[in-house]
């Protein structure tokens, strides 16, 4: 495949979005990195020789045609599970547009009636439906520095209680790292064989939440008991604390999707284009080691 010219990123300021704007610089260094960033965003991290920004917001296909504006490549790591990806692929209708590498994620097959399904389903059909030559990649949870919405809090927690409770300390989890995602996405850009395929990215291999929760411990050197703590009642609670918050840092929904296995083979993105992630242990150490240092900055 030709290198591309100019590479539009969608969600370029977000966890994930600064990791795919720093290696696609570094892989495409010829390349224009168009950003659609809203004019609020903090674009301080995002640092690379060819970038342009256009201001606009995902729901406005105005902005998004802008955007698209003589470009060949997109890199969509903006999440599909918002109510904007009519107006993303309205303004890919008749763009210059013609290749495109879509992040979704493996919690569109939880069995949970989770109310972003329907929403992510209607992302990838468009996708597929699209005209593009397109290619969807499929995260499991990412981590990896004292950013991330998972791992970095349960580490900060472990640093702070003797006691650590688990819910469902057997179902399996596979988190993956931030970095090893980036890699991904930028491989896919110029593989031939990724065209029309949906692939899977996760940790290097599946490890239940106990193991995972002792990894952590492991990692920040502090001594910690785990406590099993049954679903139900916790479930329970969680409920009701959602009731009365209106913006509730844990939900019943992830309580109940902790119950669910999250093992998923990556095996078809080995094969198409390398894909090798690193092992839960190297990359949490990793992220205690960079959460200590923000800490004494």
């Amino acid at each position: 495949m030709e290198r591309p010219r100019c590479i539009v990123v969608t969600g370029a300021t977000g966890f994930t979005g600064r990791f795919v704007v720093r290696e696609l610089s570094r892989t495409f260094p010829e390349a224009t990195l168009r950003c659609l960033v809203r004019p609020a965003s903090d674009r301080r991290r995002l640092d690379a020789p060819r970038i342009e920004f256009v201001e606009g917001d995902l729901h406005e296909t105005a902005s998004l045609r802008a955007a698209f504006v003589d470009a060949d490549v997109l890199v969509n790591v903006a999440s599909l599970g918002f109510g904007w990806v009519d107006a993303l692929f309205a303004a890919i209708a008749g763009s210059t547009l013609r290749r495109a590498v879509f992040v979704s994620t493996t919690a569109i097959l939880t069995k949970l009636p989770v109310t972003s399904r329907p929403l992510r389903e209607h992302g990838e059909d468009l996708v597929r439906q699209s005209g593009l030559a397109w290619t969807i990649v499929r995260p499991t949870m990412i981590y990896g520095t004292p950013e991330d919405r998972n791992i970095a809090r349960l580490i900060r927690f472990v640093q702070q209680s003797p006691v650590v409770p688990v819910i469902a300390p057997r179902a399996l989890q596979q988190p993956v790292h931030v970095e090893d995602v980036a890699g991904a996405i930028v491989a896919c850009v110029t593989a031939p064989q990724t065209i029309g395929q949906t692939y899977t990215l996760s940790g290097r291999e599946p490890l239940t939440f106990e193991s995972l929760v002792r990894e952590v411990v492991a990692a920040t050197g502090r001594r910690a008991a785990i406590v099993h703590l049954p679903l139900t009642p916790v479930a329970q609670l969680v409920r009701a604390y959602n009731a009365i918050v209106s913006k509730p840092r844990l939900t019943v929904e992830q309580v109940l999707r902790l119950q669910e296995d999250k093992a998923f083979d990556h095996g078809a993105a080995r094969d198409a284009f390398g894909f090798s992630p690193r092992s839960f242990a190297e990359g949490v150490r990793e992220e205690v080691r960079l959460i200590a240092a923000a800490r004494h900055r």
